[in-house]
């Protein structure tokens, strides 16, 4: 039975894409940088390309937030200043807290049946600590990890050991909770952690979750499952 529940936030909690799709529209109206409907999703490859290399340690937080400008740039071939855009699109989606309609109705229910709730999110500081506090969910969880704030991103031990370290829990009544099979699945796995896997778009994978669930409101019940 697990006491610990650690989740992920962008694409498990939040609904990151459309939260990338405003910041990106609203960043581009303030720089007056021509966009087209072709834009933010040329945009969203370089972004998740930047992230992927983030993950495996290759990047910087700092590289991260300017290359995904100047890849954009390369190839949407437009003209502007990277280092702008990624200040206005990183203030703006500090704004962003779009929830999944599921969210507020689970996370309510978890706490008040007494699990123990911890955020494990890869992401910068400020950005999701402004998106926390927009969508008033930080009264949910007992800690927040953030990778920026830990040091080290997930899929990275180091990033779980610490929350596990944090917490003082017993690794047997803990569980992940994600929808990225390279950081939050792959994390746990590498530390013999048990994880349940978000896949929403049926996706394939030679890896071997704990347990897989196809939307959020199936997380409930199956914790309920567990009990038994």
């Amino acid at each position: 039975m697990y006491h610990h529940l650690f989740l992920d936030l962008d694409g498990t909690l939040m609904d990151f894409r459309e939260a990338e799709r405003r910041a990106f529209a609203l960043m581009a109206e303030q720089l007056r940088i021509p966009v087209d409907d072709a834009s933010p999703e040329i945009y969203a490859r370089c972004n998740l390309a930047c992230w992927k290399e983030f993950e495996q340690g290759l990047l910087t937080i700092e590289e991260l937030s300017l290359k995904r400008f100047t890849l954009f740039q390369a190839q949407s071939g437009l003209h502007f200043d990277p280092r702008s855009a990624s200040a206005a699109y990183e203030d703006h989606l500090s704004r962003q807290a779009i929830l999944y309609p599921e969210t507020l109705p689970l996370l309510t229910l978890l706490r008040d049946e007494g699990y123990r709730l911890h955020l494990a999110s890869n992401g910068i500081s400020r950005v999701q600590r402004g998106r926390l506090e927009a969508s008033n969910l930080e009264r949910f969880f007992d800690h927040i990890f953030i990778s920026t704030e830990i040091g080290v991103p997930k899929p990275d031990s180091g990033f779980f050991e610490r929350m596990l370290r944090t917490t003082g829990a017993d690794k047997r009544e803990c569980v992940m909770i994600g929808d990225s099979l390279s950081s939050d699945i792959q994390g746990a796995l590498d530390v013999q952690l048990d994880c349940i896997w978000l896949n929403t778009e049926n996706r394939e994978t030679t890896l071997e979750p704990t347990y897989t669930i196809t939307s959020l409101s199936e997380l409930h019940p199956l914790l309920d499952s567990i009990k038994l």
